[in-house]
């Protein structure tokens, strides 16, 4: 076995090698920034021939699911996909909710939808070296926390707080108006998670963070094609009117709040994602995402530190 500081020819030879077999010329180097990159190659390069496998866990970063919102496809998550990765994200995974899975929502509940969400982040904990960070957009916020309940919604149950790190909603409502003109499937998921999952409710060993908009000023529409200002008249039925407060454009900024959790409150973005600028979009993630980073390493370390108590002695550190 080659001494970890002697980088020979042949050891460099055998580091080409595994390094091609490994992939490390797709997304998950091309997405690093070059400072991280340039780390990345130089610890590789110390490190004897025998030992070049996956990075030492404080080296890791976050895998990712995104869930979408209402009447949204997954595909057009894409985009917000690819910058997540430049961001630093590992691996991004978009949910498999598709339109017509929000279509019968209104027949069966919102049910089915947490199961496909609680699958798509079993999957992605699977491949996963630690619990991820889970991304819900608008309606997505509350599938990823139902998916998390223990409570059965509509006879589905899935559980899966173990396997989130960190739970980040974008414009979510978590909360609907007093007086909406219909209790639909989405109000009564609302009232279940504030009844039997509330808030923070797995905090610390999964970490929230929420974030809103207030964009746009109450009382003012969305500076957005009419077609969208149509749409967006349509869904404010379905949440209910936002009289006397700000919001992105469908959603009051009060309203995308979990008591006592970290809030992140924007002023130039809109609720998305068929115009923007939205949660998803660079600018925006570029606030939001060093947050998420950051509780998701504090969740990790409050579950090494109750593992730590548990079998009393030190596991060492989780994340840098």
């Amino acid at each position: 076995m080659l001494d970890g500081g002697d980088v020979s020819s042949h050891a460099l030879i055998v580091l080409a090698i595994r390094c091609a077999g490994k992939g490390w010329t797709d997304e998950r180097v091309q997405a690093v920034k070059p400072s991280q990159r340039l780390r990345r190659v130089v610890l590789r390069l110390l490190l004897p021939v025998d030992t070049l496998g996956p990075m030492a866990t404080n080296a890791r970063n976050p895998h990712v699911v995104i869930v979408g919102g209402f009447l949204t496809e997954a595909l057009q998550y894409g985009p917000m996909r690819e910058r997540l990765l430049a961001a630093g994200a590992e691996r991004v995974t978009i949910a498999p909710i598709h339109l017509p899975d929000w279509g019968v929502m209104g027949l069966v509940g919102m049910g089915p939808l947490l199961l496909r969400g609680a699958h798509a982040i079993v999957e992605a904990r699977k491949a996963a070296p630690d619990p991820i960070i889970v991304v819900g957009h608008s309606m997505g916020g509350l599938v990823a926390r139902l998916a998390t309940c223990e409570e059965p919604l509509d006879g589905r149950r899935a559980a899966v707080a173990d396997d989130i790190g960190a739970l980040v909603t974008l414009g979510t409502p978590h909360a609907f108006a007093p007086r909406i003109r219909r209790h639909h499937a989405g109000v009564r998921a609302a009232e279940h998670l504030a009844r039997y999952c509330p808030d923070g409710h797995f905090a610390p060993q999964t970490a929230y963070l929420t974030v809103g908009s207030r964009f746009v000023r109450a009382g003012r529409r969305a500076p957005t094609r009419t077609v969208v200002q149509l749409l967006n008249r349509v869904l404010r039925d379905l949440v209910g009117e936002t009289s006397g407060v700000a919001g992105d454009g469908l959603i009051g900024a009060d309203r995308c709040r979990l008591h006592g959790v970290r809030h992140i409150e924007l002023d130039d973005t809109l609720h998305g994602l068929i115009y923007g600028p939205w949660y998803g979009d660079e600018q925006a993630i570029e606030r939001w995402w060093p947050a998420a980073v950051e509780e998701w390493r504090g969740a990790l370390d409050a579950r090494a530190a109750e593992s730590e108590g548990r079998h009393g002695f030190r596991t060492g550190p989780v994340a840098a």
